[in-house]
């Protein structure tokens, strides 16, 4: 699913292996929320997070509310 924040609310999608995220939210239980769209019910999923240079402070926030340093990739140097 590649979806904007109007997917966050009371969308209910069964077997959905991945989420894409191309905007990351300012409130780190937001993301939590939005990613949790995958991977229900003790199947696995995926969440993919695009995250632009001014952004870095709310992935860092994330990455300390749910303990975990997620990989990043720079594509631009």
């Amino acid at each position: 699913m590649v979806a904007t924040d109007i997917a966050a609310r009371g969308i209910d999608i069964d077997d959905l292996p991945h989420v894409v995220k191309y905007e990351l939210p300012n409130i780190p239980e937001t993301y939590v929320h939005r990613i949790g769209r995958t991977g229900r019910a003790g199947t696995e999923g995926t969440a993919i997070s695009f995250c632009d240079t001014d952004e870095r402070l709310d992935l860092k926030n994330i990455q300390k509310l749910i303990g975990f340093t997620m990989p990043v990739r720079s594509f631009y140097k």
